[in-house]
């Protein structure tokens, strides 16, 4: 009986990864047709495919390009693209699950994500919403609108978010400037929020 749940147990895993490669190359990218058509209003819309749902939360997907580079430590850089751009090759890096909110700008360290200052009693439970991501254009007026993001990653790489084509495989991800992503809830690639402001104000 043991050995019949272990073998069942077994199986039901690597079905599931499988259904996880699957459903990486099952959504190409197919620039916001229907029915994933939200958008932003901003930059993320070059690599993102979402829809919303009747209770105005989000699910899609975040799109990467592979540069042909592979690290030190054996991880493929990936990148954001303009996947919409001719000679695109995006494919899906995380799977999106999004949660209406609103947040206030703190700073904005160039070139990195905005930092934003979300309650703590704000942040959707169970999950791990730590990438704040706001609508149309303007994230200086307070109380920005947008969306909680949770990202889960189909697969291993490294990812780049600026300047991955300096990358090179003499080095580690980590001393290319990158973070190692590995399958699943992904809590430090776009981590951008706080919950008490860094000014003290």
């Amino acid at each position: 009986m043991r050995k019949t749940t272990q073998l069942l147990l077994g199986t039901a895993l690597g079905l599931s990864s499988i259904a996880t490669v699957q459903a990486a190359e099952m959504y190409p990218w197919r620039d916001h047709q229907s029915p994933f058509s939200f958008k932003f209003g901003n930059e993320i819309d070059g690599h993102q495919q979402t829809r919303k749902g009747s209770d105005g939360s989000l699910d899609g997907y975040l799109y990467v390009q592979y540069t042909g580079v592979v690290t030190k430590d054996k991880l493929p850089v990936a990148t954001h693209a303009n996947c919409s751009a001719p000679g695109a090759d995006c494919v899906v890096g995380w799977k999106i699950d999004g949660k209406p909110s609103s947040a206030t700008l703190v700073f904005h360290p160039m070139p990195d994500h905005p930092v934003f200052l979300i309650a703590r009693p704000d942040i959707p439970q169970p999950g791990a919403y730590v990438h704040f991501h706001w609508t149309d254009m303007d994230m200086a007026i307070p109380n920005v609108p947008g969306y909680l993001l949770q990202l889960t990653a189909f697969d291993r790489f490294c990812f780049i978010h600026h300047g991955a084509e300096a990358a090179t495989d003499a080095m580690s991800c980590r001393d290319n400037g990158g973070v190692k992503v590995e399958r699943g809830v992904d809590t430090a690639t776009h981590l951008n929020i706080v919950t008490n402001d860094p000014g003290g104000k």
